[in-house]
């Protein structure tokens, strides 16, 4: 797991937002990926990363073994001494983390194959809650980020569905999907000629390179805007939520009180 903390007088107080690579590749998912786990350490989050591109997640066999304690065979085996599959290390940062950001490509109006493994492998995570009756703690925020070459004229609802499905039964809520349909990695990215080259272009060549050059910026923007805004959500939701702690021990505290000076006032009247 590849850890982003900055090293802090205040980095305990940071939130972890965990960025998941759903591609089998390192180029252009990681690309987005970095512009915006770069934003949100800007606006003040502490990141980590699980590339599936470096991973091993050996898929779902379905043989039921969860069903009786919520823990996955598969990722508990060994070989040599060594676990066969990266699951464990990914659960840790699950189990810990404030938020999650999954970006992944379109693959036939869903998720490539090496992310779907992972989300398959979630099923123990559902086996505790409905199986086991384990408590469930309130869910915690998730954004998706979707790219591709070209967008499938099917759709991209599939990888959504799916995406919200499996992360929330490991406890998070995916509150967005972020479409960059489009997006090119920064260092292939079309750049316009030289001015004194540009008569080596046709003039609907230049407008064509203008419009690509373009939006490939705004691509990039759309990534550091998104990616701060997020880190600054899941900030303001952690505030909220320990704000309401401290007024619920208020008023548990007053609560008791309360009870205790009623009963003394029905013991002086007796």
């Amino acid at each position: 797991m590849e850890n982003q903390r900055e090293k802090s007088p205040d980095s305990e107080k940071k939130p972890d937002i965990l960025f998941i690579s759903g591609s089998p590749r390192t180029r252009t998912s990681v690309a987005l990926l970095e512009l915006v786990e770069r934003a949100a350490r800007s606006a003040g989050a502490n990141t980590q990363r699980f590339l599936l591109s470096k991973k091993n997640i050996l898929p779902c066999t379905g043989c039921d073994g969860c069903m009786e304690t919520g823990i996955c065979v598969l990722a508990n085996k060994t070989k040599n001494g060594k676990f066969i599959d990266d699951y464990l290390e990914l659960k840790a940062s699950l189990d810990r983390v404030d938020a999650v950001a999954v970006v992944s490509p379109l693959y036939f109006a869903g998720p490539p194959a090496q992310l779907k493994a992972l989300y398959d492998r979630f099923q123990p995570y559902w086996v505790k809650h409905y199986i086991l009756g384990e408590k469930s703690s309130p869910k915690r925020p998730a954004q998706l980020f979707m790219l591709g070459g070209y967008s499938d004229p099917h759709g991209h609802e599939p990888l959504a569905t799916i995406s919200k499905s499996a992360l929330a039964v490991a406890g998070f809520n995916l509150e967005k999907v972020n479409n960059f349909i489009g997006f090119v990695d920064p260092r292939k990215a079309p750049e316009m000629p030289a001015e004194e080259d540009f008569d080596k272009y046709t003039p609907g060549q230049l407008s064509a390179l203008r419009k690509a050059v373009a939006r490939q910026k705004a691509f990039e923007q759309r990534a550091r805007d998104a990616g701060g805004a997020f880190a600054r959500s899941v900030i303001k939701k952690i505030e909220d939520r320990e704000t309401l702690d401290v007024v619920d021990a208020d008023l548990a505290k007053a609560d008791k009180v309360t009870k205790a000076d009623i009963n003394e006032d029905m013991d002086e009247k007796e």
